[in-house]
């Protein structure tokens, strides 16, 4: 798995909702990529923040605009060449 593909998956493995192939690949990828670790544990960080808060969930929408926007960041920052 590639490092745009985990943040294409992001969403969904978060979810709980990839099957047992992607989620195995998604896993074997975070245990060698530093920024997708990175991405990983802030956007987790940012969910429990907001369940914290009692906020409601992100319209779907918003979400997919949020993590388009989080993908786009991820990608055009100075790359180690990893993927």
């Amino acid at each position: 798995m590639t490092c745009e593909e985990l943040i294409d998956y992001l969403s969904d493995y978060l979810d709980h909702e990839l099957d047992t192939d992607l989620v195995r690949a998604a896993k074997d990828h975070l245990a060698t990529c530093e920024r997708c670790q990175i991405v990983l544990h802030t956007t987790e960080g940012v969910i429990s923040l907001g369940q914290r808060q009692q906020r409601r969930i992100l319209p779907p929408a918003r979400r997919e605009r949020l993590f388009a926007r989080l993908q786009s960041a991820f990608l055009s920052a100075a790359g180690d060449g990893h993927e």
